[in-house]
């Protein structure tokens, strides 16, 4: 009876300390600071001042997920250690950090959206939040997820206090938010220097970087990763054009109910990215194997999560929207599905990128975005519900799972087994096809403490 008790409580403590784990725990504690940030300017700024922080943050993702994808995924995948790979991934942060930031602060000021002031705090907090973004990177690839926690609690605390700070000594603005972000992003950044690997603290020569091997993998990987932001943002002018900003406020208040379970596939899926990248030596096989029974249970943990935040919606939609609307159960159910449906793609998106098909991969992507926006514009002309939009969109990553599956990775395999059969060695068969049998295990016992 003890025996097992025992065995319970180490299982539980191995659960709760894995790699798996941290990095479901660091995406959602990373996603509460734009969601606490949100909730502070509904509350003081009203609706308009909450739509403008909601602009400026939605932007700053879009601007990141372009550094986080060209640059994160590079070093996940290439050998960082290598100085001139360091080099030519240290180079890129550089420009990318900056040249993005500054288009969108430009925009945001030509367009009326903010004005110099603001724009250039914008411009602050971007680029701090796409440096600091890389070095969470880094932290991803080693595997040091729960140090992540430390980071993003620091930048969050940091923000808040300085929100606190400034409403007591002068009054909350849009401008204040700016900085307290910026604020925030430089304490993380800093935070993450200090629990950075020591192999991971060290800058490469500026001279002789790998620029344009790194710019071959990441150039794609970025392009791939922005699609998503890419998309969010069309669906936003859209429901905006065709149904009015009220509809739109409807969506993103289901959106944010049914955060835990989009940060839950978003965590791991970052988990999976970088245990590819750290069993590269591996066959494609038994890290096939794996990115279907992640695909599997990130699915049905979706739709479980879903279903329970589906249920709860009277309870915790007025907590979201102030008890200024009710948010729709119909939208609520449809982003649970859309979940689901990223969670279906996103292991073989990953495993097919870290095996070198990040080309392919960015027109899978691409086609994704275009099946989903093409499905959006006849829903929305045709005069059917908004609400029911996320269950549109969905349509787009299934399609997009399927086509890595059947047309990128299922030829992989069929090669892989071929150049294996066809070894001249009279022992390799026998050995290739036990290498997954003896490595699956190994990476089972791994991944459980």
């Amino acid at each position: 009876m003890s025996t097992s008790r025992g065995l319970t409580t180490g299982r539980l403590r191995s659960l709760a300390t894995s790699h798996a784990s941290g990095a479901v725990v660091a995406q959602v504690w990373q996603a509460a600071a734009s969601f606490a940030l949100q909730v502070v300017a509904a509350h003081v700024l009203g609706a308009e001042g909450l739509g403008l922080v909601s602009l400026c943050l939605g932007t700053i993702v879009l601007v990141t997920a372009l550094t986080s994808g060209f640059v994160g995924d590079s070093l996940t995948v290439l050998d960082r250690a290598d100085s001139r790979v360091r080099g030519g991934l240290q180079w890129w942060t550089a420009v990318l950090a900056t040249t993005g930031p500054a288009l969108a602060a430009a925009v945001l000021w030509g367009s009326g959206s903010l004005d110099a002031a603001e724009a250039g705090l914008f411009f602050l907090a971007a680029a701090l939040f796409a440096v600091e973004e890389v070095g969470r990177r880094l932290l991803m690839a080693s595997l040091r997820f729960w140090r992540l926690v430390a980071v993003d609690s620091v930048a969050l605390v940091t923000a808040l206090a300085a929100l606190v700070v400034m409403g007591l000594t002068g009054g909350v603005t849009l401008s204040s938010f700016l900085a307290a972000v910026a604020l925030g992003q430089a304490a993380g950044l800093l935070t993450v220097a200090a629990v950075l690997a020591p192999g991971d603290r060290w800058a490469a020569p500026a001279r002789g970087g790998a620029v344009r091997e790194v710019a071959s993998f990441g150039v794609w990987r970025g392009a791939q990763v922005a699609v998503n932001p890419g998309v969010f943002t069309a669906l936003r002018l859209l429901v905006v054009a065709v149904a009015g900003a009220a509809a739109l406020g409807h969506l993103e208040a289901a959106r944010i109910l049914v955060a835990p379970a989009l940060l839950m596939v978003q965590g791991l899926g970052s988990y999976l990215l970088a245990s590819y990248g750290r069993d590269r030596g591996l066959r494609l096989e038994a890290l096939a194997g794996r990115a279907r029974r992640g695909s599997l249970g990130l699915v049905l943990g979706a739709l479980a999560v879903g279903a329970v935040l589906w249920a709860v919606t009277p309870v915790l939609g007025p907590w979201v929207t102030g008890d200024e609307f009710a948010v729709p159960r119909l939208a609520v159910a449809g982003w649970a599905v859309y979940a689901a449906a990223i969670a279906s793609m996103q292991p073989v998106v990953s495993l097919a990128a870290a095996r070198g098909r990040q080309r392919a991969m960015l027109g899978v992507r691409l086609m994704d975005a275009g099946i989903s926006l093409l499905a959006l514009v006849l829903w929305l002309l045709g005069d059917l519900p908004a609400e029911a939009t996320p269950f549109v969109l969905a349509l787009g990553p299934v399609a997009a799972g399927l086509c890595t599956r059947f047309a990128i990775l299922a030829p992989m395999l069929r090669d892989e087994q071929r150049s294996t059969v066809s070894s001249p060695q009279s022992h390799s068969t026998t050995d290739a096809l036990a290498a997954p049998a003896t490595a699956q295990p190994r990476e089972a016992a791994h991944h459980a403490r």
